[in-house]
């Protein structure tokens, strides 16, 4: 008998878990700058690396808090304060060959006065996905025996890879108030569109800025602009291309002439997914029952696609009773977070919280603030049953005043999606014992989901016999079908 085998690659959900990490630290003000209070903060973590060990995740990465304040002399100036990280999640079973997807949280971080400076307590989750990988060695198809019967099962494995990656540079110019200084600045990357050429993936689209300037007069003014960018990423045609664009640096400055020199570098990378479709046995028998397969089943996570989405909100922000009505608003600092994320019924559902803070000039001319949090939900079609999702502002707008604030918000949505996959296979086959030689007819009434493979497996028959003794026969077989045997030993 001749045994033709192969081995299929594959990953297995291993667990899904979230963990906290709770932040404390000193933050030194800038060389010879004072304060007197906190307007806003903004924070970020980037994750760098995470490394599977045995019995734990290790992630390392930094978090960056990018606060903005007013100095005893009520001028306003920003500044920006990163620390470096490491934090190891501790889960039993996990060993260095898996491959673990993080993603970081900040549901939570405050900056109060400490001693002429400031201290930050944050909270920070670390939602982790951790596949397992596998090697799943399988019978692909057997002959060289009589009166052989085969199921072949078509078994596709989808794995997502990286197909290529690059950096980026931007430098323009944009518009700014005559006179002005930049204060900080953001940028949010959006794609615009994306085309295979022979020379790799050409990626269009747009960095999203929102640059706060601090006028001579000692105001505050919001300004938006669109830098335009395209690049080709040299990478091969992959099922599924998706573009992903991070920013790894950002200046902006403020010229003399009216206008402010933008200085950014990207890193975009395009993942893809990588297909093996191969057909392996998942049962077989002979007529003379020279053998027994050893039958498994396995379930794995194939990557199926990449889930992209924008989503306008508009939301309505109560200044607190206690505070002045806001006479203008200035700017707003954004930070959203995901609280749970659901696959049901055809839909995935991502939950989270959007926390706003509002800076706005009340009838005096002095600065105030105030944070607000936000639900936040949206449906997808599922297409899987794994979602890892991430949710990112693109842009904003605040109107009106009062003691109502309007919020005009543009985010994007991003997702990975996974589905589970369910096969048997054939691993090995057995020695079969020994066979009753009897022979003649009977009548069989079939079991629930008898198949004429099930029937002639059971009583070593070829199915083309089993058809020739019951030619009204079809599947699917009802339950209690009477089915004639014959066999002749």
């Amino acid at each position: 008998m001749e045994i033709r085998k192969t081995t299929l690659s594959a990953e297995t959900l291993f667990k899904r878990t979230t963990a906290q990490a709770q932040a404390e630290s000193a933050i030194p003000l800038p060389q010879g700058k004072t304060l007197e209070r906190v307007l806003s903060n903004e924070s970020e973590a980037v994750i760098r690396e995470v490394a599977c060990r045995d019995g734990a995740v290790v992630v390392t990465g930094t978090m960056t808090v990018r606060p903005t304040v007013e100095s005893t002399e009520h001028t306003p100036y920003a500044f920006e304060a990163s620390a470096d990280f490491t934090h190891t999640i501790r889960m039993d079973g996990v060993t260095p060959d898996m491959n673990a997807r993080v993603r970081v949280e900040i549901p939570a971080c405050s900056l109060k006065n400490e001693d002429g400076g400031l201290r930050m307590q944050a909270t920070a989750e670390l939602c982790t996905t951790v596949l397992e990988p596998k090697q799943i060695s399988c019978i692909t198809d057997i002959d060289g025996t009589s009166g052989l019967e085969r199921l072949i099962e078509t078994v596709t494995l989808k794995r997502r890879a990286l197909l290529g990656a690059k950096s980026a540079h931007i430098n323009e110019s944009v518009n700014a108030p005559q006179g002005a200084a930049v204060l900080k600045a953001n940028a949010a990357p959006q794609i615009g569109g994306m085309l295979l050429g022979t020379d790799g993936m050409r990626i269009d689209g747009a960095l999203k800025l929102s640059i706060l300037y601090l006028l001579p007069d000692g105001g505050i003014r919001r300004e938006c602009a669109s830098v335009p960018f395209s690049d080709t990423v040299p990478c091969e045609a992959g099922e599924n291309a998706a573009a992903s664009v991070s920013v790894k640096s950002l200046s902006v400055v403020a010229e003399e002439d009216g206008t402010a020199t933008v200085d950014a570098t990207l890193s975009i990378g395009v993942c893809g997914c990588v297909t093996d479709t191969q057909r392996v046995l998942s049962d077989a028998y002979d007529e003379t029952g020279s053998f027994l397969c050893k039958t498994e089943t396995a379930t794995v996570q194939n990557y199926e696609a990449a889930y992209f989405e924008t989503a306008q909100l508009s939301e309505t922000l109560t200044v607190p009773a206690h505070m002045k009505d806001a006479y203008q608003p200035l700017y707003a600092c954004i930070r959203t977070a995901i609280t749970d994320t659901s696959v049901e019924n055809g839909r995935g559902r991502i939950e989270g919280i959007m926390a706003v803070t509002v800076v706005y000039r009340d009838d005096d001319g002095s600065k105030q603030s105030f944070t607000q949090e936000l639900p936040l939900s949206f449906d997808t079609e599922a297409k899987g049953d794994v979602l890892l999702p991430r949710i990112r502002v693109l842009d904003y707008a605040l109107t009106g005043g009062g003691r109502t604030v309007g919020l005009n918000v543009t985010l994007c949505i991003e997702a990975e999606w996974y589905r589970s996959v369910t096969f048997r296979f054939v691993p090995e086959l057995l020695p079969a014992p020994e066979r009753e030689n009897d022979s003649g007819m009977l009548v069989w009434f079939t079991d629930p989901d008898e198949t004429l493979f099930s029937i002639g497996k059971r009583f070593g028959l070829p199915i083309q016999r089993v058809r020739a003794c019951n030619p009204n026969l079809c599947e699917p077989i009802r339950e209690g079908t009477p089915v004639l045997i014959f066999r002749n030993r």
